[in-house]
């Protein structure tokens, strides 16, 4: 009866320790995840600011031939180079707040943070996705 016991302790105690690196690997898969949605759109900051330049220019342009004339098209520009603005900023001010969990951290904390770290970075990433698809086509019409 003894050893039944001890079998079984021991296959309990294997599968906690089973389930404990589950969870390990699931956050540090979720980590991954997270920052993959990040490295998926942080090369085109550099392109994002191009074309808000872009735009600023094509804006300054209208603004500089007749500001009435060109009126619509000149609020258009000026809500894409601010939609180009919060984009590039979303970025930073999402990088800046994001603390990796420790591996002291508690798992279900972690996951939980993970988890709305990944919903943030989404939301940054499909923004400057967009803001990039609005520019171009704004700039190839011209």
């Amino acid at each position: 009866m003894r050893k039944i016991f001890n079998v079984l302790f021991l296959l309990f105690s294997f599968s906690q320790l089973s389930c404990q690196n589950e969870k390990i690997d699931e956050n540090q898969l979720l980590k991954d995840e997270v920052i993959a949605i990040h490295d998926e759109v942080m090369p085109y900051m550099g392109e994002l600011k191009s074309l808000k330049k872009e735009i600023d220019n094509k804006l300054d342009s209208l603004v500089q031939q007749d500001s009435l004339v060109h009126a619509e098209e000149i609020k258009k520009l000026s809500l894409l180079s601010e939609q180009l603005d919060h984009a590039f900023d979303g970025m930073f001010v999402w990088m800046r707040q994001f603390k990796a969990p420790d591996a002291d951290a508690e798992k279900e904390e972690a996951k939980s943070y993970l988890l709305d770290q990944k919903e943030m970075v989404q939301k940054v990433n499909e923004d400057i996705k967009e803001a990039l698809k609005l520019a171009k086509v704004e700039l190839a019409e011209n």
